[in-house]
């Protein structure tokens, strides 16, 4: 289906490791200095892992943390789940090792991208970062880069779409949230909450067979 160098997918995945590494001292050394900023960033991430960008934005934002911490957490966060899953997705696929827990999370990350690209194929390749710069469930930087690859992309190639609009799309989504909650006052932070609460349920949701298939 897809197979890009093995040595790019080694890069990719040590330098996810990293990322990953980076990021647990910087949670520890916060813990020491601000442990209400660390619960803070652990909410956020949580929130990501549960329902996408928007949910991890909301969070922050319900949170009263500042739009930089926020947008440093999420960069870090999205660009290591990306840089360690995409090679792993690769080569699980190709069945070079696939142990049961990992496999089960790639197999159903792969799942969600066939599911999505069709979504792609009308527009071509230019449709990936629009794709990837929504902030909802199953719209992220890790199913655009398989997608990427599913269309006929190299994995670099993917990246250099996904990277970028990935980046941007944080950057506008949190300050936009910011700026339009502001602007709006306590209806638009209500709003905010509803909005979060519904992201939050919506995987559980989607497990009672409530929302159906992605």
């Amino acid at each position: 289906m897809f197979r890009s160098s093995e040595r790019t997918e080694a890069f990719i995945f040590y330098l996810g490791c990293c990322l990953f590494a980076s990021e647990i001292v910087m949670v520890l050394i916060l813990w020491f200095l601000q442990r209400e900023l660390t619960l803070k960033i652990g909410a956020v991430i949580v929130a990501s892992l549960l329902s996408g960008r928007m949910a991890s934005i909301l969070t922050g934002q319900e949170l009263g943390l500042h739009p930089l911490p926020l947008i440093t957490t999420l960069a870090i966060w999205n660009s290591s789940v990306l840089f360690v899953f995409l090679p792993l997705i690769v080569t699980f696929f190709h069945k070079i090792i696939k142990p049961r827990f990992l496999g089960n999370i790639v197999d159903s990350m792969r799942k969600r991208a066939e599911v999505q690209k069709g979504r792609i194929d009308k527009y071509g390749p230019w449709g990936l970062p629009i794709f990837v710069w929504l902030p909802f469930p199953w719209t992220g930087a890790l199913v655009g880069a398989v997608i990427g690859l599913m269309i006929g992309m190299s994995m670099k190639r993917a990246l250099l779409f996904v990277i970028p609009s990935m980046i941007i799309g944080i950057v506008s989504w949190v300050f936009g949230v910011h700026y339009l909650t502001g602007l709006t006052g306590m209806a638009g932070k209500t709003i905010c909450t509803i909005l979060l609460v519904g992201l939050l349920l919506f995987p559980f949701l989607h497990m009672l067979g409530i929302t159906g298939k992605p």
